[in-house]
Order: structure tokens, then C-alpha cells, then sequence
């Protein structure tokens, strides 16, 4: 469902603008913790009360509206927000409510199977004491994070829910890494089929690899610029111990954006040295076609003047007359040959 589908609702309408699933519908996770001791929750959907624990709550599949209401009910998040959840075209960005932040990312998958840059939007909002995530795909993508959680005093245990927000950005930037390695190898092969040779297809490939650069980065770009934002906005849920943690993201961010444009410079360099060596093979070819051309006139003109049908030519009575013919063209063919052979024009 695009977003046309909700012009003249009222904002904070839940509308599900992504494809209808056809698999599993959607499925929550909730666990509490603290330095010591995780549990599950036994009531999914519930909010603690105990102030010893922090919570944090995953919402796998943003299909159904009816539970995505009922979270944001009992977290008390903010209906603006609850309608971002929903709506998977948003770009990525952090609002800050007075209940709590909320954040949304695009987590990127890619398979060098059929080059497919697929997107997956994540959902965070979270407070002093909870944190819940919304990802549009039933699938597990911070199970690494949970493995960390399983260790006893372990950072994310141990620091406040902020921590465990930075950890699920920087998880996700980390993946990043693994896609801009990903398409650096293919910049790198079509690096080397450039030097090889010239291939029909390789200004395609460079435009689809480009096409695929470009949308990488808009997603990195953005990300960095509210990254840059958060040590800079005075709130009440990044704690300042944790700032310091948002900076190092930021200089990986930077680093990615870097090696991005690095890869599209390197591609429009490629794609300007197919286009010279295309040219320089054209203009090899017309060359020798002129020097052909050249060459071919003035048999054509002598073949013109005795191919008529005067009757008088004395010429055509000669006895060596034929001979003489093949001896004067040969000559200038020869002598034509040398002239542009010595002044290098092929």
C-alpha cells in the first residue's frame, strides 16, 4: 500500500503501507533484565512496574494494527510515532517526545547471488527503563544482541536502556560494513574487466552497481546527521556516559560514507575510460576506413576514365595496355601505403 492510501486521514492513523506477507503474521518477544539476572516475560505486551528491571520488547511483522495500538497503549507511545511504525517509506531519522525517543533505521541485506540491495525498516522507541523494536520482517535480526544479553554483567546489562539503543544502531552499522565490502569487491571486478577488455554489458553493470551505491548512502547519510544530533539535543534519555559511544558511531558512519563515495568516484572514473577507449577504437576504425578510402580513389578514377565508352582512346589499343594499368595502380597503392605508414596513421 503506497502512501495515497492515506491522504485525507487524520495523523496518527495505523495504515500498513508495505506489501501484504504471506508468511508468519506477527509474534512478540519481551524480556526483563538487570546486571544479575534476564527472564522472559510470561504476559507478552506487558510493561513492568518493577523499578530493579529494565525491559525490552520486539515486535516482529508491523502488519497488525490492532497490536501495534495495544503496544503503544501500554508504553504510552506517542500516536505519531506508533504511524511511523506502520509506515515503512519513512527515511531514518530520531524524534524526541517528552515520553521517550524514537528512531527509525533501515537495516540493509544483500545477496551477491542476484545483487539485491533489500531494505528493512526498524522501528525503536524507548525510555528510562524500556525499550521496544518494531521490524517490518519476521525475522530475527538482533539475535546477536540477545546471545550478548545472555552473559551476566555484561555492558548492555549493566548500563541503562540508552546503552542497549546504541548497541541495535551499531550492530546495524556494522552490517553496513559487510554490504560496502560487498559491493567493493564488485567495483574491483569491474575494475578488472575494464583492463581486460571491453564488454557490451559493462556500462550496464556500472549503472546498476551505481544505482545501488546511491541508495546505500542515502540511508548512511541521514543516519549520520541525527547521530551528529544526538550529542548535541539536551534530553532526558541518553544519559552523557553514553554520548561518548555515539561519537565513535559517528567516525564509523563517516568512514562508511567515505568509502562510499570512493566507490562511486572509482565507477564514474571506469565509465569515463570506457567511453575514451570506445572513442579511441572508433577513431582507430574511421581511420583506417579513410585510409582505405584514399587509397581506393584513384583506381576508382582510373577505372572510371577507362571504362568509358569513347571511341577513340589509344590507350585501350596498347598491347601492354593491361599490364601497364595493374603496374600503375600497384604503384600507387604502394607508394599511398608508405606516405601514411611513415606519417604513423596506422
Amino acid at each position: 500500500m503506497s502512501k495515497r492510501k492515506k491522504i485525507g486521514l487524520s495523523p496518527g492513523t495505523l495504515i500498513y503501507t508495505g506489501e501484504p506477507s504471506t508468511g508468519a503474521g506477527s509474534s512478540l518477544r519481551s524480556v526483563c533484565y538487570d546486571d544479575e539476572r534476564m527472564e522472559e516475560m510470561h504476559v507478552l505486551g506487558t510493561r513492568t512496574r518493577d523499578p530493579r528491571y529494565k525491559q525490552w520488547t520486539e515486535l516482529y511483522g508491523v502488519q497488525d494494527a490492532q497490536m501495534v495500538q495495544a503496544i503503544g497503549t501500554e508504553y504510552n507511545i506517542h500516536p505519531l510515532a506508533l504511524e511511523d511504525v506502520m509506515d515503512i517509506t519513512n527515511r531514518v531519522k530520531i524524534d524526541y517526545y517528552d515520553e521517550g525517543v524514537f528512531c527509525i533505521l533501515q537495516f540493509m541485506k544483500y545477496t551477491s547471488q542476484d545483487k539485491n540491495l533489500r531494505t528493512e525498516q526498524i522501528s525503536i522507541y524507548f525510555s528510562n527503563s524500556f525499550l521496544v523494536s518494531f521490524q517490518q520482517d519476521p525475522d530475527d535480526t538482533f539475535a546477536v544482541l540477545r546471545k550478548r544479553m545472555q552473559q551476566a554483567h555484561s555492558r548492555i546489562r549493566a548500563r541503562n536502556v540508552d546503552y542497549l539503543f546504541y548497541a541495535m544502531i551499531d550492530y546495524v552499522v556494522d552490517c553496513y560494513f559487510i554490504i560496502a565490502d560487498a559491493l567493493d569487491e564488485e567495483v574491483r571486478s569491474i575494475e578488472e574487466r575494464v583492463h581486460q577488455s571491453l564488454d557490451e554489458e559493462l556500462v550496464t553493470d556500472i549503472y546498476s552497481i551505481r544505482t545501488r551505491l546511491i541508495r546505500f548512502r542515502n540511508f548512511i547519510f541521514p543516519l549520520r546527521e541525527e547521530i551528529a544530533r544526538i550529542r548535541k539535543v539536551d534530553n532526558q534519555f541518553i544519559h552523557p556516559d553514553t554520548l561518548i559511544y555515539f561519537r565513535d558511531l559517528e567516525d564509523h558512519i563517516i568512514q562508511l560514507m567515505e568509502m562510499s563515495d570512493s566507490q562511486r568516484e572509482l565507477l564514474n572514473g571506469l565509465k569515463d575510460l570506457i567511453y575514451s577507449q570506445s572513442s579511441l577504437k572508433l577513431n582507430k576504425d574511421i581511420k583506417w576506413l579513410t585510409v582505405l578510402s584514399t587509397i581506393s580513389i584513384p583506381i576508382v578514377l582510373l577505372t572510371g576514365i577507362y571504362g568509358m565508352n569513347f571511341r577513340h582512346m589509344p590507350e585501350l589499343e596498347w598491347q601492354y595496355g593491361y599490364f601497364i594499368w595493374w603496374a600503375v595502380t600497384i604503384t600507387i597503392i604502394f607508394s599511398l601505403f608508405v606516405y601514411f605508414r611513415r606519417k604513423r596513421l596506422f
